[in-house]
């Protein structure tokens, strides 16, 4: 200790020592004054806590060896925490008629202490009084005397624990987590030397450290405590209590020990996967429609989902082939578990070849009714393929005749078409023949054009009007790339039938108008002779 403490600890202790001589000569002087002493007060229990009720007692004596004390009244004044609980005539008054010289008596009074009291010395206002009797001349002479005396109890507080964990820390089976407790004194008093041991059950176990030293733990404060805890994996879901036990010394030297059960939650984690995809038909390509997609929706993890939502998010090149085709509610998933789910989508025709990811959303309620929302994917490849558009164009063909037409097409698609083939189809509504109903276009690649030529035969009678002819072209896929798919489309083409018949309408027309003029200017001339 270096010099400056020293000096401050000396003038310390002198006005400590200043302050007790000063006290001794005021009870000196108090007790001098009177003839009537009071004594320190006597209790029980001997070491008071809150919540107790104590019995207190005062020892009254007549000092004075020459007079006698009469009509003797003390009355006690508590402060907080005390109540007084028992009821004389006059309720925290006790009364004794007279006191002989030298002669002592007992006052009782009963107190209760507040539950909440903190640990600490409290104030009792002791007022007495009484009368004086001196005999003197054979005359009794009567002085009353009246003051008031202040005493402190001890009150020693008690620690009162509880255990608290965070509201969104839980366990995991199968794995081991730090899991921070705070130890809470909610008492009044402060509780030393507080160790906290830690005990498990059949499911969960504390790793490592199981006694925790803790120290110091004041009223209204608390300490904090990680502990290291392994879940089996054989552990359900759901709430769990383990021990622990807590040793401390109160305030007034009393050894406790609580045993304190420790509530923790166990949540299995919840691990939804995609797998074993598999699609109808099996090579996907541009065009497809109603392609089903059988996939698993597997737990893999120890938790229980429930109420398990699945949305196929179809967008280009992939459509819904049927509204809400592609929501599935699969119901619950324990560990585990797996259920299969089944999409439809069409393929929109010029989707590029290439591997495309389709997300799908996956939304699911834990065993605690909280939502939760992940999304997985399913890789699909769409493979080349040959498409084959008819350019568009009007034909015009004559009645009564054959006519060749020629049919441009051109492979829209990102493969190349061998063994191109137009064929027209025939339908007998229509009044064509045809001498000539197929041509073979040959082999296109992706962007290129060709021609067939097919021969149309129009029936004489046709009417003048616009047919719309089915075509079916056929192509085989790419041999070199391992597509030897034939593919077969129908499409249409319009062709406009004119008639070869000479018209006499206009002149027959004509003549008619002649007629008719002819006829009104004979028709007025004959009225204007008549006239």
């Amino acid at each position: 200790m270096d010099l400056l403490n020293k000096t401050s600890l000396t003038l310390r202790l002198k006005k400590y020592m200043s302050v007790i001589a000063f006290s001794s000569i005021i009870f000196l002087l108090i007790s001098s004054a009177h003839a009537l002493q009071v004594n320190e007060p006597q209790y029980e229990p001997l070491k008071i806590h809150p919540g107790d009720d104590v019995d207190l007692w005062f020892k009254i004596t007549n000092d004075d060896y020459n007079k006698e004390v009469k009509d003797i009244k003390i009355t006690i004044t508590p402060h907080y925490p005390f109540e007084i609980k028992q009821v004389n005539p006059t309720k925290g008054v006790a009364t004794l008629s007279h006191l002989n010289s030298g002669e002592s008596d007992t006052t009782y009074f009963k107190l209760h202490v507040n539950e909440d009291a903190p640990s600490r010395n409290y104030r009792i206002d002791v007022k007495v009084s009484y009368d004086e009797v001196e005999h003197k001349n054979g005359e009794d002479i009567i002085t009353h005397h009246e003051w008031t005396k202040i005493y402190y109890l001890p009150i020693y507080g008690t620690a009162n624990f509880e255990i608290n964990t965070k509201n969104n820390i839980s366990l995991t089976p199968a794995k081991t987590k730090i899991v921070p407790i705070t130890l809470y004194n909610k008492g009044t008093g402060t509780a030393k030397q507080c160790t906290l041991t830690i005990g498990g059950n059949n499911y969960i176990s504390p790793i490592d450290t199981t006694k925790f030293y803790v120290g110091r733990v004041k009223a209204n404060d608390g300490k904090t405590i990680n502990l290291k805890l392994y879940t089996n994996e054989k552990t359900p879901e759901g709430s769990y209590l383990i021990p622990a036990t807590i040793s401390w010394v109160n305030e007034d030297g009393a050894q406790k020990t609580e045993n304190i059960n420790i509530g923790l939650l166990v949540q299995g984690d919840v691990l939804l996967g995609i797998s074993n995809v598999i699609t109808t038909p099996k090579e996907i390509k541009p065009g497809n429609t109603y392609v089903r997609i059988d996939t698993t929706i597997t737990n893999n993890g120890h938790g229980e989902a429930k109420d398990i939502n699945v949305h196929l998010k179809t967008e280009y090149p992939f459509k819904d082939s049927w509204s809400n085709a592609n929501y599935k509610d699969i119901g619950t998933l324990s560990g585990g578990e797996s259920k299969d789910v089944s999409f439809t989508i069409d393929i929109d025709k010029n989707a590029p070849p290439k591997h495309y990811k389709i997300p799908v959303e996956i939304e699911y309620l834990d065993i605690f009714n909280k939502k939760h929302n992940i999304t997985k994917t399913i890789d699909i490849y769409i493979k080349p393929k040959p498409i084959i558009e008819i350019i568009p164009e009007e034909y015009t063909v004559k009645a009564g005749t054959e006519n060749t037409v020629l049919i441009h097409v051109k492979n829209t698609g990102n493969e190349k078409a061998e063994n191109v083939k137009i064929t027209a189809i025939k339908n007998s509504a229509q009044p064509f023949d045809y001498p000539t109903k197929s041509d073979t276009v040959g082999t296109l690649k992706p962007g290129e054009n060709g021609t067939g030529a097919i021969v149309i035969d129009v029936d004489k009678n046709a009417v003048a009007k616009d047919y719309i002819i089915t075509v079916e072209i056929r192509a085989v896929g790419d041999r070199e790339e391992g597509d030897d798919n034939v593919y077969i489309t129908q499409k249409s083409i319009k062709v406009k039938v004119e008639n070869n018949s000479i018209s006499y309408l206009p002149i027959e027309i004509g003549l008619i108008v002649i007629l008719v003029v002819v006829g009104l200017y004979y028709y007025k001339r004959k009225n204007k002779n008549e006239q």
